[in-house]
């Protein structure tokens, strides 16, 4: 049985510390046997974090972006699932926890920063794109924890694809409704990642290793990634800019190209 203090001490190695922003990708079967599940394991990031920092998980479902914005999605704020496993629908239903308005790529947070870094989502028109949480947490200074899961979730990664000419978006712009904390409807707009493009997001980690911006260790039985956002998103945007087919799988880059 894996207590709390273990994640605590597991977490504080990897390098967190205590004000940090951290945007976390989480399996709560790969850490093994938690006392207290994942509400143990929330509270064992939020513990090390302190109330000066923020934790964020993506929110969402997870049906492909394109399926959803093709069925007209209505994203519902307060009653919309997280469908990310049961570490970000854990947190999701805190009532403390704060959401972004997207409907197809919601992130959930609760620290000094969720306000600032949850804030307009439905405006942007690419939900993983300037503006996004995914931006704003590595503005901030943010980590992203692969918490027994390795880059292949790592969303951030769209928002390098997306920024850096990676041929990886849709060209029809679709519409969706979100309905907002308080019951009002927005209609948004936006593009879509292109759907069955395969990406081969795990080769960017020997290079995050090799330059010091990813560090690998165990939280439970979890093998864990943490990674330093905005270094992240500059080095593989560089790479992406220089071959915008960098992170498409190689039986796929005649189709993207």
């Amino acid at each position: 049985m894996i207590s709390k203090d273990q994640l605590i001490d597991d977490i504080k190695k990897l390098g967190i510390q205590a004000g940090d922003h951290v945007l976390v990708h989480a399996s709560l079967s790969q850490i093994g046997q938690v006392d207290g599940g994942a509400p143990s394991v929330i509270e064992a990031l939020l513990n090390v974090l302190t109330e000066q920092g923020t934790l964020l998980m993506p929110s969402f479902q997870s049906a492909s972006q394109f399926k959803l914005l093709s069925a007209g999605v209505c994203f519902d704020l307060k009653n919309s699932p997280s469908e990310l496993g049961l570490i970000s629908e854990t947190f999701r239903k805190m009532p403390t926890v704060k959401r972004s308005l997207n409907p197809t790529h919601s992130v959930a947070a609760m620290g000094a920063k969720a306000d600032d870094i949850l804030s307009d989502h439905h405006l942007c028109n690419v939900s993983t794109g300037y503006g996004s949480p995914y931006e704003k947490n590595a503005l901030c200074g943010g980590k992203i924890l692969l918490l027994g899961v390795d880059h292949t979730v790592n969303t951030t990664l769209h928002f390098v694809e997306n920024t850096n000419g990676a041929p990886t978006l849709c060209e029809t712009v679709f519409k969706a409704e979100v309905i907002d904390d308080l019951g009002h409807k927005h209609a948004v707009e936006m593009l879509s990642h292109r759907p069955g493009l395969k990406r081969s997001y795990t080769r960017v980690e020997p290079l995050l290793l090799a330059a010091g911006l990813q560090t690998n260790g165990k939280i439970g039985d979890a093998e864990s990634r943490l990674i330093n956002a905005s270094g992240m998103i500059e080095m593989i945007g560089k790479k992406i800019q220089a071959n915008p087919l960098f992170l498409i799988e190689d039986s796929d880059k005649s189709s993207a190209s």
